[in-house]
């Protein structure tokens, strides 16, 4: 049985004439776990878009299986700061989630429902935008510095909760100067 989930030979990009990454060749299969680093401006979150589809290599091949079913965090949390956190629920169909209350619970983020996402601190908005991840049902999660402005139990939090993905058969891509101490094929774009 093939558990692959991605399959990318020779991936390159350039932006103009100056090239950001040449020939990156790796696959990724149920149940592992992939984690992106560089420096700043090495492509690492390029390199997510190009995963998701959403930016066109400029050379090479990739190849995702069951692409449609993918759950995608991106650095920046895609919340909407002028509406409560129970609206940005609602707005990503959150709000009757079986399991909602129980991560709202866990994350400390209960007692914010009515609050505007704008009065929140970062690292609350960082865990409101991980309920996303938390309640997901998908084969392929995908994340661009997912461990940025959390305290260190929220961080333990997310770790496990991914640990517990992984052993799941899920498929992990990660972006993350934090070390996280997730067992994952390491993929430098330096």
């Amino acid at each position: 049985m093939n558990t692959e989930l991605i399959k990318a030979e020779n991936i390159s990009f350039k932006i103009n004439e100056n090239r950001l990454f040449h020939n990156l060749t790796f696959s990724l299969n149920k149940g592992e776990a992939l984690h992106i680093t560089g420096s700043n401006g090495s492509g690492k979150s390029t390199l997510i878009r190009i995963i998701l589809g959403i930016t066109p290599q400029s050379k090479g091949s990739i190849m995702i299986i069951n692409n449609n079913n993918i759950c995608y965090l991106g650095h920046k949390n895609a919340l909407k700061g002028y509406l409560s956190v129970i609206d940005n629920l609602m707005l990503h169909g959150l709000n009757n989630h079986k399991d909602l209350n129980y991560y709202l619970e866990k994350l400390d983020l209960i007692k914010f429902l009515d609050v505007v996402v704008a009065n929140l601190s970062f690292g609350q908005q960082k865990k409101l935008a991980l309920l996303r991840v938390f309640l997901n049902d998908s084969d392929l999660i995908i994340l661009d510095e997912p461990f940025v402005g959390l305290d260190k139990d929220a961080h333990d939090f997310v770790k496990n909760f991914l640990l517990k993905e992984l052993e799941t058969g899920k498929a992990i891509v990660y972006t993350s100067h934090i070390d996280c101490e997730i067992e994952s094929k390491v993929l430098n774009l330096q």
